[in-house]
This record gives structure tokens, C-alpha cells and sequence, in this order.
């Protein structure tokens, strides 16, 4: 928040922390930082520095951060025990996002900030698989166990529209401020860190495969650049729940449903309908909307050293023997020659190798084939010959990990088709 002297004549101190260029800001997170390497000296220090200054000026300590958010237990022990505050003297307030916006968050963040070059299909699959809808209800549980139930306050996050107030406001009355007092201290309204559209998302995936290698300065700017792009052009859209094949985004919704009907028993400000909405309508998006082009020009006229650097890592990673696709759809995005790879039709060298020796294996022989069957596009082949692989091999680590991959892949190949979607028609872009 940028009100800070003014919180402090209403009697709140809010520590002063990092914000970028583009106005993003992950709040107090040192705290939840330093709690979560178990540097609790660290930890201690903050807080003390912290309370210090609050108690001087005889004001209420303010403190957010998403980092807080899986440490219930470690700010219990930090604000309880530590620093002796009475189980009245602390308050709780959460927002609760739709576990599907969540979901699509993390697949837009891993891209924009972490260096992530997966597809929404890769990310969405083993969400049914691995199965984690405790990200959405134990936390808050924990939290309540915590601090009790009285302390706590859980919020639904709604998305920033003309229509609603805004979450600061919503934060403000939470904290007890009154209607003309949160109006002066509320900011402008606008939104920061803006998902990115279509076309950026995907130039900053295919960007992603030699980012990592580059100097993080060179990865900020490009961010910051999309980032820009995207601000300036909210008519293309961005990636969301309608991207999902209903099937799968009625088996997602029910899972978290599941898991977050206790939290939401416990706690009724909690708003079902905002929380598990129906799914987006799907529309169709033009040639445009999704065209790379646009975000790189806007790139090159931006960042063009950091555009080159690039260039220069990609033709690098190529000469070393770098494939893939998403490596190679990058080649072709910055205009550098290539050799297009020839379809592969039979075993590799290695494959056949493995195949071939007397010093291997049947479930080393069956896994190479399992590999090679996936390949080429053969599913259930590919799972019957890992199965039959486990039988003889069964803590074969490679093994379970292989046939993971395959049905996932298997998963999301089923759901797009019950939606009566074609893997062409770009619903997971």
C-alpha cells in the first residue's frame, strides 16, 4: 500500500517493503521467507524491529504477504510464543481466491516469473492425478486452529471490476476503518501484474527455454516489457478457465468443492457461488490475438540487448544439440536458421542398445520400448509395456516416472476429446 503516513494517523503501521516497475509487490515477504528456510533468528529480528517501531508510536503492526500463507503454525509460534502477544491482539484476515483462478494463476506466474515453458495442458493433468485440493481448505483450517476461530477472518477474493470495491477497501473495513476514512486512504484503481495476453504468454514460454541460462536482469526486463505489452492491449485476452475442456474443468471444480466444503461450513463469509462459478464461455479468438509477432516487435523496439543476448544464447544451445519443440518454435519466432529434425522412425542408438545387451534386464528392455511408444503417439501400448516392466521391476523409479508422464498425457488427450476439442484448435495454448 502506498498510504502508509496516512495508516499511521489511523493508528496502523505497515513496514515498508519492495515494489517493481510494474507495481508488483510480494508484501512482507522476507517474513515468510525467512520462516520458511527456518531461520527463526531472521525471523525474530523482523518481527522485533517491527513491534518496536509500532509500540514507540503506540500503533497496531500491519503485516501481508501471500508468503504467509502455508506458516500458520511458524507466525503461531513467532507472534505467541516469541513475542508474548495475547490471542487477542492478533487478526487474521485471508482472501480466498476460486481455486481455478488459482490454478490458472500459477500457470500464468510460473510462466511470466519462473522460467516455466509448460503448456496448460502439462501444468492441469497431474492437478487430477497427484491430487492436491488441500492448497485450497487445510491451510485455513490450520490458520483457525491456530489463532481460533474469532481471530480469523476469511475473505473471497473477487476479481478487480467497476462493480466491486476494491480489495484494499475491503482490507481497510476488515482491519475496522469506517466508509469516509477507507475512501481517502484508498489508491487509484487500476490493476498491476495484469495476467498476459495470449500472444505474450506464449513468446514468453518459448522465451523461457533460454532465459534460464541468461543473466536474471535479462529476464526482468523481458517481463517487465511483456508486462507493458499486455497493459496496452487488453482487447487480446488472456488465458483462462474457458481454455480448460469442460469435462476436465467440472472434475477440477468438484475436487476443490470437496475440499473446501469444511472451510466453508466453518466459516460463512466465504461465498460459494464466487468461489466455484460456472465455467467462462468460450470464444473464439482470431489469428491476431494469439500471433507472437506482436509482443516480439514490441520487444525489439524495448529491450533490443536483451533481445540479442537471447538470439545469441539460442544459437548457442542449438550448436550444443538443443531440440525440442518449444526450443525450436523459438528458433523460428527470431528469424535463426535451423535444421528441421526428421521424424524419427525407429529405435535410437541407445534404445537399441539397452534392447540389444545380455547385460540388461527385461524391465530395462521393457521401459525403452515403452519410451519408444510413446514416441510415437501409442499410449496404451506405452502403459502396458511399463506395467508389465513394474511387475518385474516394481520400486523401478524410472519407470513409475515414464509411465506418469504417459498418463497425464493420457489424461489431457481424453478430456480434449470429451470437450469436442481438437488438440489443433489451440484450447491449450
Amino acid at each position: 500500500m502506498s498510504s502508509r503516513k496516512v495508516l499511521e494517523k489511523h493508528g496502523f503501521y505497515y513496514p515498508e517493503h519492495g515494489i517493481d516497475k510494474n507495481g508488483v509487490s510480494g508484501g512482507h515477504g522476507q517474513l515468510g521467507g525467512a520462516l520458511r528456510e527456518g531461520d527463526l533468528e531472521g525471523a525474530q529480528a523482523l518481527l522485533d524491529k517491527w513491534l518496536a517501531h509500532a509500540r514507540k508510536k503506540g500503533l497496531k503492526l500491519v503485516l501481508s504477504s501471500e508468503s504467509f500463507f502455508n506458516q500458520a503454525q511458524a507466525l503461531h509460534t513467532l507472534l505467541h510464543e516469541h513475542a508474548q502477544l495475547a490471542p487477542e491482539n492478533v487478526r487474521v484476515v485471508a482472501f480466498v481466491r476460486a481455486p481455478i483462478d488459482y490454478l490458472m494463476g500459477n500457470h500464468n506466474q510460473g510462466i511470466k516469473r519462473h522460467g516455466e515453458t509448460w503448456r496448460l495442458s502439462n501444468h492441469l493433468a497431474p492437478v487430477m492425478r497427484n491430487g492436491k485440493p488441500s492448497l485450497a481448505g487445510v491451510p485455513l483450517i490450520q490458520w483457525a486452529d491456530a489463532f481460533g476461530d474469532v481471530n480469523c477472518r476469511f475473505l473471497t477474493y473477487r476479481k478487480p471490476e467497476a462493480d466491486q470495491p476494491q480489495i484494499e477497501a475491503v482490507f481497510l473495513e476488515a482491519l475496522g476503518l469506517q466508509g469516509p476514512e477507507i475512501a481517502r486512504l484508498l489508491p487509484e484503481r487500476k490493476i498491476t501484474n495484469r495476467s498476459y495476453v495470449r500472444s505474450a504468454l506464449e513468446l514468453k514460454r518459448v522465451l523461457n527455454t533460454v532465459l534460464g541460462k541468461l543473466p536474471p536482469e535479462i529476464g526482468r526486463e523481458v517481463d517487465w516489457a511483456l508486462q507493458g505489452y499486455s497493459d496496452l492491449h487488453p482487447e487480446e485476452g488472456s488465458l483462462g478457465s474457458q481454455d480448460i475442456p469442460e469435462t476436465l474443468y467440472q472434475e477440477i471444480n468438484a475436487m476443490f468443492l470437496a475440499a473446501m466444503e469444511p472451510v466453508m461450513q466453518r466459516f460463512e463469509t466465504l461465498e460459494r457461488d464466487v468461489l466455484f462459478p460456472p465455467q467462462a464461455r468460450r470464444s473464439a479468438h482470431s489469428a491476431e490475438e494469439r500471433n507472437p509477432y506482436r509482443p516480439l516487435a514490441y520487444l525489439e523496439a524495448q529491450c533490443p540487448q536483451e533481445l540479442e543476448a537471447i538470439k545469441q544464447e539460442a544459437v548457442t544451445q542449438y550448436r550444443n544439440g538443443r531440440q525440442g519443440y518449444a526450443f525450436l518454435k523459438l528458433l523460428d519466432l527470431l528469424g535463426l536458421d535451423f535444421e528441421e529434425p526428421a521424424a524419427q522412425t525407429g529405435l535410437s542408438a541407445r534404445a537399441r542398445g539397452i534392447i540389444g545387451s545380455s547385460k540388461m534386464k527385461e524391465a530395462d528392455r521393457l521401459r525403452e520400448l515403452g519410451a519408444y511408444f510413446e514416441q510415437q503417439g501409442l499410449l496404451d501400448d506405452a502403459l502396458l509395456l511399463l506395467e508389465k516392466a513394474l511387475e518385474t521391476r516394481p520400486g523401478g523409479g524410472s519407470i513409475k516416472k515414464l509411465r506418469r508422464r504417459i498418463a497425464d498425457k493420457q489424461s489431457v488427450l481424453e478430456q480434449v476429446n470429451a470437450s469436442g476439442s481438437a488438440p489443433e484448435d489451440n484450447a491449450f495454448q
